[in-house]
């Protein structure tokens, strides 16, 4: 049932950090899916609250595609954290 909620299939292992500019990346993951499996809004957007910081958040990441190259799970990071700027900033 989780799965089937989720659209951002991160584990949270955290091989993709730490990440050169600060970014949590699970930590805004965990805020996308909260609001694209759930619908949970207001939520998702205090929880992403909760893990950025004026220079931290998704729409900062540089593209330097280290967290994709430490990903198990292949995930295409930027991108999403660029959906995640759109739905939460």
């Amino acid at each position: 049932v989780f799965k089937e909620n989720e659209k951002v299939g991160c584990t949270g292992c955290r091989y993709c950090m730490p990440c050169p500019k600060g970014i949590d990346i699970p930590g805004i993951f965990t805020a996308m899916n909260k609001q694209i499996g759930s619908g949970q809004i207001n939520e998702a957007k205090n929880m992403y609250l909760e893990v950025t910081s004026e220079g931290k958040k998704a729409s900062d990441c540089i593209g330097c595609l280290q967290c994709e190259r430490s990903c198990p799970q292949k995930l295409t990071i930027t991108d999403f954290l660029r959906t995640g700027a759109e739905m939460l900033e």
